[in-house]
């Protein structure tokens, strides 16, 4: 193997060309927050151009114009796709999340680990604006010292982050709105289904983007023997749990990925009296095929390989099933209430009173809450707003035949999507309007990589999506910005030099 194909390996570390001017601690920064929204705005206005307002309206049924584009999520994925639409001058947007504000996404709800399990450098929710990155947002705080001291960020910064980025940027958001349905109209729009507080509503769009990350293109994968016990016996990793409730008691946790053990050292810091945290593997890989993918080329190039390429690494991604990061590792074991059980399936289970009896393959435990590591299954028939439409939506299943010994089902159920996340037909020619639907969530791996599934991806999915919007709006109503430029150039607009 050559030198510069050892660089690629996973955890042989590379050097990065830093110049001077972003180690210097003399070099210019916001001292507070209000300093650097100024600059922000500043920044936005420099590169502004240009400026024009572009989008036609179309008039819903309702007699209001129709969204240009809805966003389902308000996570970290669904706040940079509505600022990189912004930017394009796409203006009559919304954001809609099913979530009280300050619930979206993993943050403030089911994230447990301590930090950010990407690096401190990694970014992409700026989409190229200085003063909008989390360096800046940081350093304007704690200052360039504090950034330099630390390895990675603790998540509820992040947290902090994405609610200024949404102030600060003004971002058009809904909360507590939850969309049940989704249908083309016979104006050439998409009609949306949303549950509001105040009830059922109707929108209309004419571009739909799904921005609900881990679970957006199915949903948890439950044991059915524990979903079977009383609730108040269990949780899945993605549930709201109180851990304060659990001090004193004895809890089980299953799964040897890194929400697992989050869950598990949870629960231990929490002052459970024993947890006990079982997965199948006998030992755990250190190493990560994820951490080796962080190149541009991979992150923004993966969607343009050929499918059998495509499937080949997604494929080998899935096989290899790395250990939680170090620190999560280190968090659980140096735990003296946190026992592991290293080898050890779940077999059965019984409730007996306000016990969990659960059957594993090294006896029989007696636990007074369990929660599922067990990560998540990918189906959309299994999505409530995605079911109406599951047969007319093409998966992977349906547009290749990996060959013998290749074979993987979890894949096979993934949507099949275009150059720029928008679902495709089962049969061409048949539901037309499923191309102005778009998937930026974690079922997008398969085809699109990790351009959709974490932070690292978003500087490069982000742009490529917005374009692939962009796009649509403007070529579906070509003929009508003709006959626009030919009014403006028989106008008073246009005169002879």
């Amino acid at each position: 193997m050559s030198a510069e194909h050892a660089a690629f390996m996973p955890n042989v570390p590379m050097l990065l060309d830093r110049a001077d001017v972003l180690t210097d601690p003399a070099f210019p920064v916001a001292r507070d927050l209000a300093q650097l929204e100024a600059m922000v705005r500043r920044e936005l206005d420099l590169v502004r151009y240009p400026i024009k307002a572009w989008v036609l309206p179309k008039i819903a049924p309702d007699g209001t114009r129709a969204l240009d584009a809805v966003i389902v999520g308000g996570g970290q994925s669904g706040l940079a796709t509505a600022f990189g639409l912004k930017r394009e001058r796409v203006d009559h947007i919304l954001v809609l999340d099913e979530n009280p504000a300050g619930q979206e996404g993993p943050w403030g709800t089911y994230g447990r680990m301590r930090t950010l399990r990407s690096e401190k450098f990694v970014g992409g929710m700026d989409l190229g604006i200085p003063s909008l990155s989390i360096r800046a947002w940081f350093e304007a705080q704690y200052g360039f010292k504090a950034w330099e001291a630390m390895s990675k960020l603790p998540k509820q910064l992040w947290h902090r982050y994405l609610a200024w980025y949404r102030a600060v940027l003004d971002l058009p958001v809904r909360n507590e709105a939850r969309l049940t349905g989704f249908r083309p109209d016979a104006n050439g729009l998409i009609a949306l289904e949303v549950a509001t507080p105040g009830g059922m509503q109707t929108l209309w769009c004419r571009k739909l983007i799904f921005a609900t990350g881990i679970e957006g293109n199915g949903t948890r994968n439950l044991l059915p023997f524990i979903a079977a016990l009383p609730r108040t016996l269990w949780a899945h990793s993605h549930d709201m749990v109180d851990f304060a409730a659990l001090r004193g008691k004895r809890v089980g946790v299953l799964g040897g990925a890194a929400s697992a053990f989050d869950n598990a050292a949870s629960a231990a810091e929490a002052g459970a009296a024993e947890v006990h945290l079982f997965h199948r593997r006998l030992s755990l890989n250190p190493a990560n095929p994820v951490a080796w993918g962080q190149f541009n080329g991979f992150l923004a190039h993966f969607a343009d390989l050929p499918i059998a390429q495509r499937w080949r690494f997604t494929n080998h991604f899935h096989a290899f099933k790395p250990a939680p990061p170090s620190e999560t590792y280190a968090r659980v074991i140096n735990l003296p209430n946190l026992t592991r059980h290293a080898g050890v399936s779940w077999t059965g289970a019984s409730a007996q009173g306000e016990t969990a009896v659960i059957e594993a393959t090294d006896g029989l435990h007696r636990f007074d809450f369990v929660i599922m590591g067990t990560g998540y299954i990918l189906d959309v028939t299994l999505r409530e707003e995605m079911r109406p439409h599951a047969d007319i939506i093409a998966l992977w299943r349906d547009v290749y035949t990996p060959p013998p010994g290749e074979e993987n089902q979890n894949l096979a159920r993934a949507p099949y999507l275009g150059t720029h996340f928008e679902f495709q037909e089962r049969q061409p020619g048949t539901a037309p309007w499923l191309n102005s639907v778009f998937n930026f969530s974690r079922g997008a791996q398969l085809s699109m990589g990790t351009m959709a599934i974490g932070l690292s991806g978003i500087k490069f999915g982000v742009p490529r999506l917005v374009h692939g919007v962009c796009r649509q709006l403007f070529v579906e109503d070509a003929d009508l910005y003709q006959d626009g430029m030919k009014i403006w150039q028989s106008s008073d607009a246009v005169t002879e030099e």
